[in-house]
């Protein structure tokens, strides 16, 4: 993959806290853009801490990847078992986790469908058929994953995707590295899931979310500090050029999700909000909402299919 690297550092004033820096890097990895932007008194500290927090995410990108030829999760996927690193370990968790609080509406076993829909439409320019759906359901279910200690075994036929969740674990851990070197004022953005802390100088980092049928209009500007956002839209990745066949896929039906159109989801970490923006655009309006409720320091922002627009009781935005 081509690496795009750019480097913007400013200099800022902050009243009687003297010269700080605004360091600012963008690289082209996991499959998006990701930028990571510094506030610090010390340019060379913040370089070398955005540096480091860069490789973290490659670490994850290059366990967690389904294409890497060194990839945990395509090694699983070939052999269905793998004495995994403790990130795959926690991610896997963390996946069931959502995967047991939705009654399966977030499933990382839906690869099979995934890989159903891109033969249909890239090899053979057509719709799967109801059958071929439901042949590949057959290998799709979250309870035939097996967790024992560092070990992780799939059932037969069985693969699996992290590309709804494993973008907010690296974030968390880029997050992570920046506040081990000393920065306590950061935004680490990948393709529109973002995660903060602290804020800019003298206000909080500023979110727009963008009109998922509009993409030169925004619907809201969120004020972020020390949270994540994450959004789900069914216009991001997508089979067939009229869009209409869409990468979040049901997987207790193998079919796109199609009562809403975009979901944002604001929560204290990146893989939670990124989790969660999945699980509620899979569950719906009103499931979605109920369970985004229940949680603790978590709120949402759906829009459906008609152009309503639903907010959580707390989202004040």
């Amino acid at each position: 993959m081509r690496m795009l690297f750019v480097l913007i550092v400013l200099a800022l004033v902050s009243g009687c806290h003297g010269t700080v820096y605004k360091v600012e890097q963008t690289r082209s990895m996991m499959e998006t853009t990701v930028t990571i932007t510094v506030i610090h008194k010390d340019e060379i500290v913040a370089r070398e801490a955005i540096r480091k927090a860069f490789e973290a995410m490659k670490r994850v990108d290059e366990v967690m990847s389904p294409y890497g030829s060194t990839s945990q999760v395509r090694i699983l996927n070939r052999n269905r078992a793998i004495k995994a690193d403790p990130e795959l370990i926690f991610v896997i968790e963390k996946s069931l986790f959502y995967s047991n609080l939705s009654s399966g509406a977030f499933d990382i076993t839906v690869q099979p469908i995934l890989d159903l829909y891109t033969k249909a439409f890239s090899v053979q320019n057509m719709t799967p058929t109801d059958e071929e759906i439901g042949s590949a359901l057959a290998f799709v279910g979250y309870k035939k994953i097996t967790v024992k200690g560092d070990n992780i075994s799939l059932a037969p036929n069985m693969s699996i995707t992290l590309g709804g969740i494993a973008k907010g674990y690296a974030i968390d851990k880029a997050i992570e590295v920046l506040q081990q070197n000393g920065i306590s004022r950061a935004l680490v953005n990948a393709g529109g899931q973002v995660r903060a802390i602290g804020a800019k100088v003298g206000e909080p980092w500023e979110v727009a979310l963008q009109n998922p049928r509009n993409e030169t209009q925004y619907v809201t500007i969120i004020a972020v500090q020390n949270q994540s956002v994450s959004t789900s839209g069914d216009y991001v990745r997508y089979f067939d050029t009229e869009k209409k066949f869409h990468h979040i896929i049901n997987p207790r039906t193998g079919y796109s999700a199609t009562e809403l159109i975009s979901v944002t989801i604001i929560a204290p970490k990146g893989i939670d909000a990124d989790a969660l923006s999945t699980t509620v655009f899979v569950l719906g309006k009103e499931k979605g909402i109920q369970l985004v409720e229940k949680l603790p320091n978590v709120e949402a922002l759906i829009i459906t299919r008609d152009r309503e627009i639903i907010r959580s009781s707390g989202f004040k935005y």
